[in-house]
């Protein structure tokens, strides 16, 4: 697969600049909103600090190491996401809190308190784009969950730090969301609706009773996202074009052979795809031979890479524009 790693590159264009050539070529073609063609993209044009990204993920896996939901792992990754958001330019940081049950045959016992972060960068247009990821960890003695929840936990941080500043976002505002308890309870097995998702959930069902689901115009999860032999998996019950932006997307930075296959998923996404958003899962579901390194202790830095999160980062970054030409509001 082709490397995009940019670190030698020093010419940029600001993602303000992106977005805005975007939407005024949406303005002048009218057929722009219901299937806007993926702008011309120089590689060279996106920018995405993947080694800042993975000294992140290293820090998370070293210092912070386990984050299962309430405990003080999960606590300290809580405040080291505020410190480092609230040293940016426009993002405002936020959480809520919710409580988890786990199944009456679980390990753990009781109510259990989660928090879900949430970064929020403001646009010029109606609506938001959102941008996901879970920070929990399995609950596995040893797990550190390097891939599973770390590498999407730091490219959204570095996501954050590429698209700060201080003037509002041309097009819809941007909605970062870290959620917690995405993991079952062991040995009880996943389920989508009592064991497992339990920040998304809540998420999700407190939006739609409140009436501010419908501000969401588009829903992209990060899961698994830094293996070092990276393929990303089709899932199947993704929303058609979103699915088409990032393969198009993925195409145009050259990276042609990023998605491998396909399957269904549960993840993060499913409880807003079910109330109506569209959704796509952004994931590597093969971590390992067959994904035997899934779920084990073999989920540590050794088995991700910054090439990884670099690939993915500018893949991110540069379909935003196209996100916004046909999901946005344009009228």
């Amino acid at each position: 697969m082709m490397s995009l790693t940019m670190t030698a590159i020093h010419h940029k264009l600001s993602l303000s600049a992106v977005f805005g050539a975007t939407l005024l070529s949406c303005a002048i073609n009218t057929s722009c909103g219901s299937d806007p063609a993926v702008m011309s993209i120089d590689p060279a044009t996106i920018q995405f600090d993947e080694q800042r990204a993975f000294a992140d993920l290293t820090y998370l896996c070293n210092e912070i190491g386990a984050r299962r939901i309430g405990t003080k792992g999960s606590k300290k990754t809580r405040d080291w996401l505020f410190d480092n958001i609230n040293s940016l330019k426009g993002w405002t940081p936020s959480s809520d809190s919710f409580v988890a049950k786990p199944p009456a045959a679980a390990r753990r016992r009781g109510e259990i308190t989660g928090s879900n972060v949430f970064a929020r960068r403001a646009g010029t247009k109606a609506g938001e784009i959102w941008i996901c990821s879970h920070y929990d960890t399995f609950d596995k003695p040893g797990f550190v969950g390097a891939n599973d929840g770390g590498s999407s936990t730091v490219l959204l941080l570095e996501l954050a730090r590429q698209l700060q500043g201080d003037a509002p976002l041309p097009g819809m505002s941007l909605v970062l969301c870290w959620f917690d308890g995405e993991e079952s309870f062991p040995p009880v097995a996943w389920n989508d609706n009592v064991n497992s998702t339990f920040g998304s959930r809540y998420v999700a069902n407190a939006k739609n009773e409140d009436g501010t689901l419908k501000d969401i115009k588009a829903f992209v999860l990060l899961d698994m996202v830094g293996d070092k032999q990276l393929g990303l998996v089709k899932d199947t019950t993704s929303h058609n074009g979103l699915k088409n932006i990032f393969e198009r997307t993925a195409q145009q930075l050259g990276d042609n052979n990023i998605f491998v296959g396909q399957r269904k998923v549960s993840d993060d996404h499913i409880h807003f795809r079910n109330l109506g958003v569209p959704t796509i899962d952004i994931i590597d579901f093969n971590f390992g031979p067959t994904n035997s390194y899934w779920h084990t202790t073999k989920d540590v830095l050794e088995n991700t890479s910054a090439d990884s999160l670099g690939r993915i980062g500018r893949l991110v970054l540069a379909a935003l524009p196209t996100i916004n030409a046909k999901f946005g509001d344009h009228r």
